[in-house]
């Protein structure tokens, strides 16, 4: 058999200092149809009517050095080398490609960023992996480039008379380090520690909310700042130090008990005007204010307790409420009883009553009740009791059933004796017109809504979306109440809302931050490096794109002939091996 198509990553370790990264090399495709090495010689070191046998076990050695134009036959490998086991087309099987030749280039040391590579197929077929006889050497390739972590795959393709070789190599640097030379490290991190992400070059970047060296410093409101009375643990809040209040923290708290005064340092009580007292709770107008002296007292303002009365001849109390027995004050004969501590009460002669004795007692004697009216005496006077229909003093006006305005809903009222009548506008009816024919007449709903008629037959108004209101007539918009996260702004769509992020955030409410690594952000076994305002995918040799969601389908050059499935080589191949290992094969397609 003369070749295979097969899918290598290739790895060697050595020991340095500084930074640290890795160099990868994935050998795509090879193949040896011929079986043939360099010189146009056998592998088996026989041939049969000119044409060698198929077999040539082979195996890779890879070295990689510092920058030189010229390479020696033995180069020094000083970054490092390797030596893949050989592998015999014969006895391949899937089991062995599975990570066998998974082999990477760690560093440890600053990256210098030029470099020499030497890859080397070389004749195995007593499986010594010798590379001391230069004769058992298939193809020779080196490469000398430039380049900066984290590089994208560079593909190389090496074709010559005998065989086709197909490869790739990358240089990236380990997580959590950074720059063109690894050497900078930084880990992003968001605890008590500190909350920043690592921007290209490994600088610390805060995140937003933070400032200081290693970003611990929350940062508090602009008015928080401004005062000099407040701090924050968190961003973007003002906690008060003791004895100030405020959203800014700029307003002092008065003494506990200041009923109507100010402070300009905490725990004053200074005093507005018009008040007086340790608290601030005497009223030095209370006079003026509220008129508290009866019975012609005279109020006089005190700063110890608002106000005192000075009361008239007869009187006394602290608002000269309590009246004391003084010459004429009961009339009509009547006797005075009591003390200066007590009310006087005037005991009244017959035919007399009232505080001061000061009203006459009147009979039915003395009058005359019309329509039907009923004379009544009780302890003090008589009255009048009238019938149904009729009212006033002595029973002689009628009552007038319209004067409470019964008649609802612009219905006009029409007195009768003991009663009334509606005489009702057009769709309403009953005895007050209360019975709405039609609730929606007459109602109208604004901007589209339309009336609906309640459980309860009422007129109410449907609005459309957008709008609110007892006739649909305000407005609503779609950004009320909504906060927008992060800086976000929130836009009226008109029949929706929508947060506008700032870079480096998404989400329906800017909650999610584009720059920060999470577990489902690169795919495929990818490592995830977060800088300032984004995150990268380092992706495995066998996947691409973004988030290393694609795998390699595409090479740079057209491999037909012995790499196609229609060819022959390759239907040789499959009726050796399984159907599996050939769909194997195809997941690196040419």
């Amino acid at each position: 058999m003369g070749g295979i198509y097969v899918g290598l990553t290739l790895m060697l370790t050595f020991n340095m200092v500084a930074g640290t990264g890795r160099f990868e090399v994935s050998i795509l495709a090879f193949f040896n149809e011929s079986g043939r090495i360099d010189g146009n010689e056998c592998c088996s070191g026989s041939r049969d009517n000119d044409t060698c046998s198929p077999i040539c076990p082979t195996f890779f050695t890879i070295c990689l050095q510092h920058h030189s134009k010229v390479i020696p036959e033995f180069p020094s490998c000083t970054y490092g080398h390797a030596v893949t086991p050989a592998f015999n087309w014969s006895s391949y099987d899937n089991t062995a490609t599975k990570n066998m030749f998974l082999i990477k280039i760690p560093f440890q040391f600053s990256w210098p960023e030029t470099f020499s590579l030497v890859i080397d197929a070389w004749q195995d077929f007593h499986l010594n992996s010798s590379t001391e006889d230069l004769s058992k050497r298939i193809l020779r390739d080196v490469v000398t480039d430039r380049l900066s972590p984290p590089s994208p795959w560079v593909k190389k393709r090496v074709k010559t008379p005998q065989v086709d070789l197909l490869y790739q190599y990358r240089v990236i640097c380990d997580e959590f380090y950074y720059s063109n030379s690894c050497a900078q490290i930084c880990r992003h991190r968001n605890d008590n520690f500190g909350h920043y992400v690592c921007d290209e070059t490994g600088s610390k970047v805060c995140l937003p909310g933070w400032q200081g060296e290693f970003c611990q410093e929350a940062v508090c409101t602009e008015q928080c700042n401004n005062s000099s009375h407040g701090y924050c643990t968190r961003p973007f809040e003002c906690r008060c130090f003791l004895g100030w209040t405020g959203e800014a923290c700029d307003q002092c708290i008065t003494n506990p008990g200041c009923v109507h005064g100010f402070c300009h340092k905490p725990w004053q009580c200074i005093c507005r005007s018009g008040w007086g007292g340790a608290h601030c709770d005497i009223d030095l107008n209370f006079c003026s204010h509220h008129q508290p002296c009866k019975n012609g007292g005279t109020c006089l303002n005190d700063a110890n307790r608002n106000f005192t009365c000075a009361c008239s001849i007869g009187y006394t109390g602290q608002r000269c409420e309590n009246e004391i027995c003084y010459n004429s004050i009961c009339q009509n004969g009547g006797k005075c009883q009591g003390t200066s501590e007590n009310n006087a009460t005037c005991v009244c002669p017959g035919g007399f009553y009232g505080q001061h004795c000061q009203h006459k007692k009147r009979s039915c004697k003395d009058l005359t009740c019309v329509n039907a009216g009923t004379c009544i005496e009780d302890d003090y006077s008589a009255h009048c009791l009238c019938v149904k229909g009729y009212e006033g003093k002595f029973c002689g006006s009628e009552v007038d059933e319209c004067r409470s305005n019964p008649c609802k809903n612009g219905g006009t009222c029409f007195d009768d004796f003991n009663d009334f009548t509606c005489h009702c506008t057009e769709n309403y009816m009953g005895k007050t017109c209360e019975i709405t024919m039609d609730p929606c007449h007459g109602v109208t709903c604004f901007n589209g809504g339309r009336c609906l008629i309640t459980v309860n037959f009422q007129a109410e108004c449907a609005c459309p979306r957008g709008f609110t209101g007892r006739r649909c007539e305000t407005e609503v918009s779609f950004c009320d109440g909504v906060l927008c996260r992060n800086g976000g702004s929130c836009v009226d769509k008109g029949e929706d809302y929508r947060c506008v992020c700032l870079n480096g955030y998404y989400g329906n409410r800017c909650e999610y931050s584009s720059s920060v690594c999470t577990t489902n952000t690169c795919q495929n076994g990818g490592i995830c490096k977060q800088y300032k305002n984004h995150t990268a995918c380092i992706c495995p040799s066998e996947f691409v794109g973004e988030r290393c969601e694609s795998s390699v389908i595409d090479l740079e050059e057209d491999f037909s002939g012995p790499f196609s499935p229609n060819s022959s080589v390759y239907l040789n191949w499959c009726s050796l091996l399984t159907c599996i290992m050939a769909l194997f094969s195809l997941l690196i397609p040419v």
